[in-house]
Formats: C-alpha cells, structure tokens, sequence
C-alpha cells in the first residue's frame, strides 16, 4: 500500500511540474576558430545553451540555435573557411541533409556535419 501510494505521489508530482527530463539542446560555434559544440537533454533552454558554450570552448563561440524537446539539429561546415549552416528538424536525417544545404549556400567546398542528434 505505502509502494502505491508513493508511486501516486511521484506521478502526480512529474505530471504537475512537467517531465522529469525536457530534453532542451543548442549549438554552439565559432566561426574565426572554427570550434563547436552542443549540448542535449538538458532540463531547460538556458542550461542548455551555457552547457553548448562551455563544450566550444572558446571566447567567440555563440550559441547559433537551440534545439525544443523532441526535435533534432545539426550544424554543417566546409573543411575550409568559416561558413555554417545549421537546422532544427523532427528527424535526425531530415536535420542532417537540411544542415548540410544551409551550409552549402555560403560555402565554396563540400560541407559536412559536425554535430547532428536529437532530444528526449
């Protein structure tokens, strides 16, 4: 009985205040440095973008987009120059090939991804 009731408790309190995991991600680059980084399942948009900034590393990093619970992203570069293109998608493929296009429009080599995933 006390097992049911705690579990009633604990369901009743994530359906109240929401997922226990919302799942918030971003991306982060730098253009000049050419370094990124990304962050996923976070429990909110602002950890979420402190958390993408730190794994740039690097002063110029910024945050280029955030990625909403359920959705995927992706950032795309060129091996050279500093163009990017990046996207926010339903799917992990879809963000992937829409990335890479974005990217192609400002670049003059081939891009590729350098980070692709999605939330909870």
């Amino acid at each position: 009985m006390k097992v049911t009731i705690l579990a009633f408790v604990i369901v009743s309190l994530t359906l109240v205040t929401g997922s226990a995991v919302a799942g918030y991600g971003a991306i982060a680059y730098d253009q000049d440095a050419r370094k990124q980084g990304s962050a996923w399942d976070e429990d909110t948009q602002q950890h979420a973008n402190d958390a993408a900034l730190r794994d740039c590393g690097s002063d110029g990093c910024k945050v280029r987009f955030g990625v909403p619970p359920g959705k995927c992203g992706g950032l795309a570069t060129p091996q050279t120059g500093n163009a990017w293109g990046g996207a926010v998608r339903d799917k992990l493929d879809v963000a992937r090939f829409a990335a890479i296009k974005n990217c192609q429009k400002h670049a003059k080599s081939e891009c590729k991804i350098r980070e692709n995933k999605c939330n909870k």
